[in-house]
């Protein structure tokens, strides 16, 4: 990209505390003052867009956190449910031992190679 020469006047203070920088950092005081620029610009940039995405997604979002807040209440429910089963079924063993457990079993089934869900491995694709 083709570079255009500007001057531009500093106070002494202002000078100094770049300068500074400069040997901080290892680097030209030019490459100090454009990243400054550049940093400056892509936050404008950022500040203008943000309205623009909210407009554009902000209706969306509040649909997806509702969607997941339910999920995890429905997995609770699901949860609370299957324990309730277990201990009526089981009487002579811990509930909370058989849910560790098949907790486990299914981490290690969903960690196996070739059970990603929608592969031809996947436990809990539908027969067919």
């Amino acid at each position: 990209m083709p570079m255009t020469d500007l001057k531009v006047r500093f106070s002494a203070s202002d000078m100094a505390a770049l300068e500074g920088e400069a040997r901080g950092k290892k680097v030209a005081l030019a490459e100090i003052i454009r990243q400054a620029v550049s940093e400056h610009l892509a936050r404008q940039t950022a500040g203008r867009a943000a309205p623009l995405i909210d407009a554009c997604l902000g209706k969306h979002v509040d649909r997806l956190a509702g969607l997941i807040a339910k999920t995890f209440v429905a997995a609770d429910m699901a949860n609370w449910q299957s324990r309730a089963l277990v201990a009526a079924l089981v009487e002579d063993q811990e509930p909370d031992a058989i849910m560790r457990e098949a907790r486990l079993r299914a981490v290690a089934d969903l960690r196996r190679s070739g059970t990603e869900i929608g592969t031809d491995g996947d436990l809990y694709a539908p027969e067919g």
